[in-house]
């Protein structure tokens, strides 16, 4: 399946490239460090960027699907001007616009088949959301971030006494930020208002990630030729 994965990826190179470079732009918004931002790379990867696994429920759903959502939509405009001019007009062949439709039709196909995350992303978003319950591994890490939190508002609450006392300005201590998140179970209102994109987030990964909707996409065309 991994020939047939790479052969979809590489067929469909534009969308591939494009795909990864908004999921570049948006580890970038989002703080979330990028390991591997090599577009094509002949395996797995071919049109994402390796990324370590957000903890925030936020990143993890808003960089997963912001980048679906931008292919999507050029995916739909580019189809449906290439398959407008080249079906339901039927530019003739010698034409130059035939040829402009049939490019815009391939782009179209092209982002069609690079909309969805990676298999782990889409785990890792509906894990965050649905997980039943922390793991203990969660929960001491909760603590542990519970712990700095304090010793940290205890050192900014002797820091703002001692410049008080001196009248001369103490260095504050560094922020929260750098601690980490902690992490608790997702509300029912978020489950329920999340649940759709994130299951075709998740189913989308698996079917792209066996190059159905490339295969879709041929099946189409040649649907389309015999019937038009």
């Amino acid at each position: 399946m991994k020939i047939i994965y790479l052969i979809s990826k590489y067929a469909t190179f534009f969308g591939a490239l494009i795909k990864g470079l908004w999921e570049h732009i948006f580890c970038g918004i989002f703080k979330i460090f990028v390991e591997d931002a090599r577009y094509l790379q002949p395996n797995e990867l071919c049109g994402h960027v390796e990324h370590s696994l957000p903890q925030s429920r936020a990143k993890a759903f808003l960089s997963t699907l912001f980048p679906s959502v931008i292919n999507g939509v050029l995916a739909f405009f580019l189809c449906v001007s290439g398959f407008t001019g080249l079906f339901i007009l039927k530019v003739p062949v010698k034409s130059v616009m035939f040829w402009v439709y049939a490019v815009l039709l391939y782009l179209g196909i092209s982002f069609l088949c690079n909309i969805f995350p990676l298999v782990e992303d889409a785990m890792n978003n509906w894990s965050l959301i649905y997980s039943s319950k922390l793991s203990e591994e969660d929960k001491k890490r909760n603590a542990e971030i519970k712990e700095k939190i304090a010793a940290r508002k205890a050192f900014e609450k002797e820091r703002r006494k001692l410049a008080k006392e001196s009248g001369k300005p103490v260095p504050p201590a560094a922020s929260n930020e750098d601690i980490g998140v902690i992490k608790s179970q997702s509300n029912i209102f978020t489950k329920i208002i999340l649940f759709i994109p994130s299951a075709v987030l998740y189913t989308g990964a698996y079917l792209e990630k066996y190059a159905v909707t490339f295969i879709l996409s041929i099946i189409g065309i040649i649907a389309a030729i015999i019937l038009f």
